[in-house]
């Protein structure tokens, strides 16, 4: 397993097998509440997972039965990072973890 330690308090750990999502980390949690954001876990099986949409500061992990952005319209970003499988972070912190996961896109 690998895990990725965001500066932000995501905590994102991946196998082959699933994403753990973890915004169980103070700064994380605190910044949910203010921003309603998604607070907590969330496991994503790496077989549903559709596709990998990495921009700047946010990465959206697609995958089936999850939320997926209906247009990228500037005005919708605020909305997309509110999304469980939305992943807000530092563009350098994020890049690897793309890279990881589009690994696992068959």
């Amino acid at each position: 397993m690998k895990t990725f330690e965001l500066k932000s308090g995501t905590t994102v750990m991946v196998d082959e097998s699933k994403i753990v999502i973890e915004r169980t980390g103070g700064k994380s949690a605190m910044k949910g509440l203010f921003a309603g954001r998604a607070m907590g876990q969330m496991t994503i099986k790496t077989s549903a997972i559709t596709g990998v949409i990495f921009f700047a500061d946010y990465l959206v992990i697609c995958a089936s039965g999850l939320p997926t952005p209906n247009d990228f319209k500037l005005s919708s970003v605020a909305e997309i990072k509110q999304y469980p499988n939305c992943i807000v972070a530092k563009e350098h912190e994020l890049e690897e973890l793309y890279q990881y996961i589009n690994g696992f896109i068959k």
